[in-house]
């Protein structure tokens, strides 16, 4: 009997523990959340403390829960860090000496999808997130001020409302690579004033849950940063930017 058990204890606990990790993916439950205690998620799922307590100690193991002991104890959502991962990415892209136009096309893939998933899923704190943000952008493009370093950032925060953890990582590291990129380019104010208005369309789009508009506009965008880019790199060189 017991040999014939532990196939379902096991089935069991894989389901609680997928249970539960979907919930923190989709942001149901956030770093730091309590979870019930095995005894009353035993209960309330009709199951066997045994299967609670294996489904934790997996979801340990992955590092997506902790479970702290005595009096103030129990499971824990842990707070992931996606840090060293996308840098390990960024790295491994700097090393392969990616090509201008090579992170043309990463783009171009990329953030047009992003901005529609950001305009169908985000959420109340989500917009908040990216006004503040714009609000910054501009009142440094009003006093003079230099917005390139909110730049970037607005397109890492649409791609958190994506709430599509690959495709934030990646996103990430596609930034940090235009970081290096743009940190050598003199740009004008009215390039600057440019770039703030597009991301204030993005962001009205986004807002209203325009998906197809969120689309649109990034792929302009993207398209003319990419560009001015493209003729920058090909004045320093003495040639000719390359059609895409």
């Amino acid at each position: 009997m017991r040999a014939a058990s532990a196939p379902r204890s096991g089935r069991v606990s894989e389901a609680i523990a997928h249970r539960i990790e979907t919930a923190i993916s989709s942001g149901r439950l956030v770093p730091g959340e309590r979870l019930s205690s095995e005894r009353e998620l035993a209960q309330r799922l009709k199951t066997s403390r045994v299967s609670v307590r294996e489904a934790y100690r997996s979801l340990e193991e992955l590092g997506l829960i902790l479970v702290k002991r005595g009096a103030e104890g129990g499971a824990f959502v842990a707070d992931v860090d996606h840090g060293p991962v996308s840098r390990s990415l960024s790295l491994m892209l700097r090393l392969g000496r990616t090509s201008h136009e090579e992170l043309t096309e990463a783009r171009l893939l990329l953030e047009p999808p992003i901005a529609r998933l950001a305009a169908r899923r985000s959420g109340p704190e989500d917009v908040e997130r990216l006004s503040d943000l714009l609000r910054k952008q501009a009142q440094a493009l009003r006093g003079d001020g230099d917005p390139r370093r909110h730049d970037l950032q607005f397109h890492r925060l649409v791609a958190q409302c994506a709430k599509n953890l690959p495709l934030m990582i990646v996103m990430n590291s596609v930034a940090d690579l235009m970081v290096e990129a743009i940190s050598r380019i003199e740009i004008t104010k009215d390039v600057k004033r440019d770039a703030v208005d597009f991301h204030q369309r993005i962001f009205e789009a986004i807002r209203r849950r325009d998906e197809e508009a969120a689309g649109q506009i990034m792929l302009r965008h993207v398209r003319e940063v990419q560009a001015r880019l493209a003729r920058t790199f090909a004045k320093e060189l003495g040639t000719q930017p390359r059609s895409g």
